[in-house]
């Protein structure tokens, strides 16, 4: 079990997204000062019940709770530490399991991972972060949160309509992530450079909709890594012989000569995004290569009829398709029947016009679902800028014992 302790509401809403990562893994510990159970008492709790126990807090103050539980206390225990400025995750123990555990949440948060030695060298680095994580400035001028043509979509929030801050922003998965690994690739290496990448660019993680590279790499310790942390989007794998006839901006003769094909990362991305574009060219680490590629922005709508019975039965297709999608739109009743089925990042929408929202979403380039209770036969979209699937949400058996139930 993962503690995470929320030292105060700010950052409480930090601490129920990576709870809603992984909801069966962790608890949060809310501490309320003044009370009999402060800081000291929550941290001492956690440390009692949980083997890893994770601080939103700044790092100062999350060292402290760590000397006030004391040697004994955190002895065989992972603790880590969140800044509430949503920049990093530094491990205050030194295991494997800790370090691999800062590796996951930075990929959860999209934090970054501060991996140093003793506690003396934390500052220094927790500096260089500070500076490293500036904002990058490009030839127009200073980076924005996300390059212009990013296709995001903005919903107000109907509480506080004048604050951009409190707007939903929703993301489409056009982003393919090509990757190139070699055998000398290290399991979190991949992910390691994606983060780098994404902090420079701007784009989000949240939108990598697929995994691309070359045939026989799909189960690669890398690629398996960084699909997981992803929130495990499906892993194409190409023949080598496809990805050459790939054009690509730069190919390399020495990967021709090893590979078959002259670019896995540049060509597997774009042969996963047909009619796109390359974003990121290929960015190269130690042993490993990335580039991304953006899908034609044509939009998906797939209509869901759950049923009235256990949403636990949902046939592949339904499951599947809740899975993919950046965005799930319909009544309240069955967004909370689907809500333990989709992903973290996939936003649930419930406004009053489902069918409009769904659409505009789709417009937009978005991969949308458009869910209702019963057998679906009411729903009903008009055509636009988007493909329209139509998926039963329950096996056909269970949808005639459900009809022909009295009750």
């Amino acid at each position: 079990m993962i503690g995470l302790i929320a030292a105060n509401g700010s950052v409480r809403p930090l601490a129920a997204e990576l709870h809603a990562a992984w909801p069966d893994s962790s608890k949060v510990y809310r501490p309320s000062t003044g009370s009999c159970f402060g800081l000291p008492e929550a941290i001492g709790l956690a440390l009692h019940e949980c083997e890893f126990v994770i601080c939103f807090a700044p790092l100062p103050g999350a060292v402290r709770l760590a000397e006030y539980a004391g040697p004994r206390g955190t002895e065989g225990k992972g603790l880590l530490c969140v800044d509430p400025r949503r920049r990093y995750v530094i491990p205050l123990t030194g295991d494997a399991g800790t370090t691999e555990l800062a590796w996951e949440v930075a990929a959860v948060l999209g934090v970054q991972p501060v991996l140093t030695g003793p506690p003396s060298q934390r500052e220094s680095a927790l500096a260089e972060l500070t500076r490293r994580a500036a904002p990058v400035a490009g030839p127009d001028g200073p980076a924005t949160a996300a390059p212009a043509e990013e296709p995001v979509l903005r919903i107000p929030d109907p509480e506080d309509p004048d604050d951009p801050d409190s707007d939903l922003a929703v993301l489409p998965r056009t982003l393919v992530l090509g990757v190139g690994a070699g055998s000398g690739t290290e399991q979190t290496e991949v992910m390691r450079l994606l983060m780098d990448v994404l902090r420079e660019t701007g784009l989000s993680r949240q939108s990598v909709a697929r995994i691309a590279t070359v045939a026989g790499k799909g189960e690669h310790p890398a690629v398996t890594w960084a699909r997981w942390c992803l929130g495990r989007p499906p892993v194409d794998e190409h023949p080598a012989d496809a990805l050459a006839a790939v054009p690509v901006p730069n190919p390399s003769a020495d990967v021709a000569t090893a590979v078959g094909t002259a670019s896995v990362a540049e060509a597997a991305a774009l042969a996963s995004a047909p009619g796109g574009e390359l974003v990121v060219a290929k960015r190269k680490s130690a042993h490993a290569t990335i580039a991304i590629a953006r899908t034609a922005l044509r939009g998906r709508l797939t209509l869901v009829g759950l049923g009235p019975g256990p949403h636990d039965l949902l046939v592949p297709r339904a499951l599947e398709a809740l899975r993919r999608v950046s965005a799930v739109v319909g009544p309240p009743d069955a967004l909370a029947a689907v809500a333990g089925l989709l992903r973290p990042a996939t936003r649930r929408i419930a406004p009053e016009d489902s069918a409009g929202a769904a659409t505009t979403l789709a417009s937009h380039g978005h991969d949308v679902a458009l869910v209702a209770l019963g057998d679906g036969a009411g729903l009903s979209v008009p055509p636009g800028a988007y493909d329209v699937l139509r998926v039963p949400g329950l096996p056909l058996e269970h949808r005639e014992e459900s009809e022909g139930d009295p009750a």
